[in-house]
C-alpha cells in the first residue's frame, strides 16, 4: 500500500500522534475499567460493591495496547496525518473519564459520566460513519432485511424474558408479591363462580380492568405460571418492534430504525423488567405497547388509534392518569393551551375519582391503598399535594434524597443526547417522576423495579421523535457543541446517524453494567424443581388451603387455594414453611410455628435445600399423630456421654457430641440440658481435605421447635458427606421464636 504523508515539516504529525496515543490509551483504560466491573452492582442502593481498580490490567498492558490502535488505523487508511487528525477530533471526548475513574472508581456517578462521555464520542464518530458508509451505501440492504431482523430481536427478547422468569421461578427466587398476587386474582376471576363485574375492575391494590380481563381469559385457557411469564415477556419485548415501527413511521431509514429496536431492548429498565428485582409480572408493563402504539398512531396521523390507545391505557392502572397529565404539560409547552388544559383537568379528575371514591370502595378501605408509599407526607393524595405547605420539612427532605437524582440520571443516561436536544416531550415525564421521587422509601427509586417503566418508554419515544426531527432538517442548536469540529455533523443525515449510534453504544455499555441485574442474581442459583416435586407429592390429596411463606406460596398457586402467614390455620389446611425465606417476616413465621406447635398437626414432608429448611404440616389431621420420630430420643447423662466426642457450642442450654469414625458416616447429637423458650438453628461448618462445607439446619429439622421438647431430649442429625476432618457448630437463636404464650 502506498502511504502518503502530507506535511509542511518532517514532524508535523507528531502532535497528532501524541494526542492519538493518549486518546487510545484513555479509551482502553476506560474500557478496561468497565470490563472490570465484574461484580454485580447493587442497583437498589446504587452501589458497585466496593470496586477497586485492578492496576495490573488497567495501568499496564491494556492502555499500552489501546494507545497503538488509532495510529494503526491511520496508517492503514493511507494519509497518516490527516486520518489521525480526523480520529482525534472524533474521539477526544474519550479523554474526559481519565481523571474521574481513578478518583472515584466505585461510584455509580462515575459509570454514568463515563457512558455520557462515550456517548458524545460515539455521536461524533457516528456522524462521520453515517455520512460516509451506513446510510449512503447500505440503505437498500438494511431496508429489505430490517423487518426480519426486528422480528428476530422480538423473538429473542420474548424467549429470554420467559427464560429469566422460568429460571427464577424454578430456583425459588421469585416472591409471591407482586406477580403471585396478580396470578391468584386472575385465577379467581377465571374460575370462581361467585365473581362479579366489580371484581374485574381492580386487583392487588390497583385499578386495572383491561389487564384483568386479558390475563383471566389467558389463564382460563392455560392455567399455569408459564402463561403469565410468556405474556409478560411479550409485553416487555414489544418495545423492539414498536420502536422500529415508530422510527419507520417517522420516515427514518431502515438501518436507524433497526438500531432503535436494539436500543429499546438494551435499555436497563426494560431489560430488568422480566423479574423486576424479584417481584415479576406487573400490569404496568402493558404501558410499553400502549405508549409506543400511541406515538406510532400520532406519527401516522391516525387520531382514532390515538384516542383508542389513550382510553385503553386508562384501564391499565390508575397512575396512567398521571402519565397523561404529563402529556398535557407537553401540550401546554407547545402552546396548545385548550387541549393541554382540558386533558390535564380530565386526568386530575379521573385520578381523584379512582383514588378517592372508586378504589376505596372496591377494596373496602377508607383510603387509596397505595398511599402507604407516601405516609411521610400525608394519608390522601390531597395531603401529599399540599405537603410542601403542610409538612415542608418532610417534603423537602424527601425531595432531596440523593436517590432521586440517581434514579432520574439513570433513566436518562441511555438516551440523554437525543432526548435533551429537544426536551419538551421529556418534560411530560415530570409528574410521574415526582410521584416516584416523593415516595418515602429510597429503595424504591431504582432502575430494576417497575417504577421507571412509563418514564423510560416516554424517553425512548422522545429520543426517536427527536432523531427523526433532526433527520428531516429540524434545527437542533444544542447539537452544535457535541458535533463541533466535525464537518459531517452539520448534515442532517449524519446528525441522525450520530444520535442513533450514541444511544446504541451508550445503551450497550449501560446494559452490560446495569441491564443484566436479573441474570446476575439467578445464574448460579440451584434448580428447586425436584425438591418442590418431592414436597408436593407428599401432601394429602384431600386438603384445604395451602398457607405458605412467600417463595413456596408462589409454587402452590396453581395447585390449591393459598393464604399468607397471617391467615389463621383451619382444619384440613396445609402449612408450608421455608424457615429461611428472606422475604418472610420473622415475627409472622415464628408466630405460625408456635401456633402449629400448639395445635394438633402432622408433619408430612421436609427437606433442606441449599440453606433453606422446607417443612410441611397438615392441620388437625383425621389420623392420630405418629409417635416420636427416629431423630428425637431421650438420653440421660450416662447414655449421652457414651456417644463419640464432645463438641463446644457456646450455649449453656445445649450440649453436643459427634459420633462416628473417619471414612464412615457421622452423627451430630444435640441435647437439651434444660427446657428453653426459644428455637435454634445449627450452623455447621465442616472440612474434608480441601473441601469446606456449611449447612444450616434447625433443631429437629424444623418440625419440632426446641421450646416444645423436654430436657435431655436429643436431636440426632446425620451429617451430609460423611465424617469430617474438622467441624465447628454454632447454635443460633432464631429471632422472635418461642411458644405461643411467650410475649415476642
Amino acid at each position: 500500500m502506498n502511504h502518503t504523508h502530507t506535511s509542511a515539516t518532517p514532524f508535523s504529525w507528531l502532535p497528532e500522534l501524541l494526542l492519538a496515543l493518549l486518546i487510545g490509551a484513555s479509551g482502553a483504560f476506560t474500557a478496561g475499567y468497565l470490563f472490570c466491573l465484574n461484580q454485580p452492582p447493587d442497583l437498589v442502593h446504587y452501589r458497585l460493591n466496593g470496586l477497586s481498580l485492578p492496576a495490573s490490567a488497567l495501568l499496564r498492558w491494556f492502555p499500552a495496547a489501546g494507545a497503538l490502535l488509532l495510529p494503526a488505523i491511520a496508517w492503514q487508511c493511507g494519509d497518516f496525518r490527516l486520518t489521525l487528525a480526523r480520529l482525534n477530533r472524533m474521539l477526544f471526548p474519550l479523554l474526559l473519564p481519565l481523571p474521574v475513574i481513578p478518583a472515584a472508581p466505585d461510584s455509580y456517578w462515575t459509570v454514568l459520566f463515563t457512558a455520557a462521555a462515550a456517548g458524545v464520542a460515539f455521536y461524533r464518530a457516528g456522524a462521520v460513519f453515517s455520512a460516509e458508509f451506513l446510510l449512503k451505501r447500505h440503505s437498500g440492504a438494511f431496508r429489505r432485511a430490517a423487518p426480519y431482523l426486528t422480528a428476530a430481536l422480538f423473538l429473542i427478547a420474548v424467549l429470554w424474558g420467559y427464560y429469566l422468569q422460568r429460571r427464577a421461578y424454578d430456583s425459588m427466587f421469585l416472591y409471591f408479591s407482586d406477580w403471585g398476587e396478580y396470578a391468584e386474582n386472575y385465577l379467581r376471576l377465571a374460575f370462581a363462580e361467585n365473581r362479579s363485574f366489580a371484581d374485574f375492575l381492580a386487583v392487588a391494590g390497583h385499578w386495572n380492568p383491561a389487564v384483568n380481563l386479558l390475563m383471566s381469559a389467558a389463564l382460563h385457557i392455560y392455567p399455569q405460571a408459564d402463561t403469565i411469564f410468556l405474556i409478560n415477556a411479550a409485553a416487555i419485548g414489544s418495545a423492539a418492534p414498536l420502536s422500529y415501527a415508530l422510527a419507520r413511521s417517522l420516515k427514518l431509514p431502515a438501518a436507524l430504525s433497526l438500531s432503535w429496536a436494539a436500543i429499546a431492548l438494551l435499555n436497563p429498565v426494560i431489560a430488568n423488567q422480566p423479574l423486576a428485582l424479584f417481584y415479576g409480572f406487573h400490569p404496568i408493563n402493558f404501558m410499553i405497547p400502549a405508549v409506543l402504539g400511541f406515538f406510532i398512531c400520532r406519527a401516522r396521523k391516525q387520531r382514532g388509534g390515538m384516542a383508542a390507545l389513550f382510553l385503553l391505557s386508562l384501564l391499565i392502572q390508575e397512575t396512567v392518569a398521571v402519565f397523561w397529565a404529563g402529556y398535557a404539560v407537553y401540550l401546554l409547552l407547545k402552546r396548545r393551551y385548550a387541549a393541554g388544559i382540558g386533558l390535564f383537568l380530565f386526568c386530575v379528575m379521573f385520578f381523584w375519582l379512582l383514588s378517592t371514591v372508586v378504589m376505596p370502595h372496591l377494596f373496602a378501605h377508607g383510603s387509596y391503598t397505595q398511599m402507604f408509599h407516601y405516609g411521610n407526607l400525608g394519608a390522601t393524595p390531597s395531603e401529599v399535594l399540599l405537603s410542601p405547605f403542610l409538612r415542608p420539612a418532610a417534603f423537602w427532605r424527601t425531595v432531596f434524597q440523593w436517590q432521586n437524582f440517581a434514579f432520574a440520571a439513570g433513566l436518562l443516561a441511555p438516551v440523554w443526547l437525543p432526548v435533551l436536544i429537544r426536551p419538551r416531550l421529556a418534560a411530560a415525564a415530570l409528574p410521574l417522576l415526582a410521584g416516584v421521587c416523593l415516595q418515602g422509601s429510597p429503595e424504591l427509586k431504582n432502575l430494576v423495579m417497575q417504577y421507571g417503566v412509563e418514564i423510560t418508554t416516554l424517553l425512548l419515544a422522545a429520543a426517536i421523535l427527536n432523531t427523526a426531527a433532526v433527520y428531516h432538517g429540524t434545527p437542533a442548536p444544542l447539537l452544535n457543541l457535541p458535533g463541533r469540529g466535525i464537518a459531517a455533523a452539520r448534515h442532517r443525515t449524519a446528525r441522525a446517524g450520530g444520535l442513533t449510534l450514541a444511544a446504541l453504544l451508550a445503551g450497550t455499555i449501560l446494559y452490560f453494567l446495569f441491564g443484566q441485574y436479573p441474570w446476575q442474581r439467578i445464574r448460579n442459583l440451584p434448580d428447586g424443581t425436584n425438591v418442590l416435586r418431592h414436597l408436593f407429592s407428599r401432601l394429602p390429596e384431600e386438603s384445604g388451603r395451602i398457607i405458605a411463606t412467600q417463595r413456596l406460596r408462589a409454587h402452590a398457586l396453581f395447585e390449591r387455594p393459598t393464604a399468607s402467614l397471617n391467615a389463621a390455620p383451619q382444619s384440613g389446611d396445609i402449612v408450608m414453611l421455608d424457615l429461611h425465606d428472606p422475604s418472610s417476616s420473622a415475627g409472622a413465621l415464628e408466630k405460625m410455628r408456635a401456633e402449629l406447635a400448639r395445635r394438633h398437626t402432622r408433619p408430612v414432608a421436609w427437606a433442606n435445600w441449599f440453606g433453606s429448611q422446607l417443612v410441611c404440616f397438615e392441620v388437625d389431621p383425621a389420623t392420630p399423630p405418629p409417635g416420636a420420630p427416629p431423630f428425637l430420643r431421650q438420653m440421660e447423662d450416662g447414655e449421652f456421654g457414651s456417644f463419640g466426642q464432645p463438641l463446644s457450642c457456646g450455649n449453656p442450654d445445649f450440649e453436643l457430641r459427634l459420633q462416628g469414625e473417619p471414612g464412615g458416616k457421622a452423627v451430630l447429637l444435640v441435647r437439651l440440658r434444660n427446657r428453653v423458650a426459644y428455637d435454634i438453628d445449627l450452623d455447621i461448618r465442616t472440612r474434608r481435605g480441601n473441601k469446606a462445607s456449611r449447612h444450616t439446619i434447625p433443631f429437629a429439622h424444623g418440625l419440632f421447635p426446641a421450646y416444645t421438647q423436654p430436657e435431655h431430649q436429643v436431636f440426632l442429625l446425620e451429617l451430609p458427606g460423611g465424617f469430617p476432618e474438622q467441624i465447628a457448630v454454632e447454635l443460633i437463636r432464631r429471632p422472635e421464636s418461642g411458644p405461643a404464650s411467650t410475649p415476642r
